[in-house]
């Protein structure tokens, strides 16, 4: 039992006690002479004294501490890994010679100069690596 409630209770019967003396129910007491008059106060004050210490003995309430709710943890955002790719060095165009064109006074059609085929060279196809892929834990509660 908590002690708070036996000293609420000592504290009831010490009011009680004084109102019983200070309504002159008890045969051959009157209030009116000096003891009965300290038996009234004595009894009052024990009835204070014990409602304090009573109220002072109880358990105080505990108020839940606030506390910060967390971000929520986000999974990291996913690597994207880029492959590089090498690619082959590409022949440059055949050069086309520049023909100077000297001013010539007669009208003459141009003579076209005949185009060389382009040389497709075969591009070394490199085996792609293959991207590491990493497995995640699952979260445990």
């Amino acid at each position: 039992m908590r002690s708070d409630y036996g000293l609420y209770g000592v504290a009831i019967i010490c009011f009680i006690i004084a109102v019983v003396f200070g309504a002159s129910a008890v045969p051959g007491y009157s209030p009116t002479e000096p003891i009965g008059i300290t038996v009234i106060v004595i009894f009052l004050i024990l009835g204070i004294i014990a409602a304090v210490v009573g109220y002072s003995a109880r358990p105080k309430e505990i108020m839940p501490t606030l506390q910060p709710i967390p971000a929520p943890e986000t999974p990291p955002p996913a690597v994207h890994i880029e492959e590089k790719v090498e690619e082959a060095p590409v022949a440059p165009p055949p050069a086309v010679e520049e023909v100077a064109a000297a001013p010539e006074p007669s009208p003459a059609p141009p003579t076209p100069v005949p185009e060389e085929p382009e040389k497709v060279e075969a591009i070394e196809e490199t085996p792609e690596e293959k991207p590491v892929r990493r497995r995640r834990r699952k979260k445990t509660a």
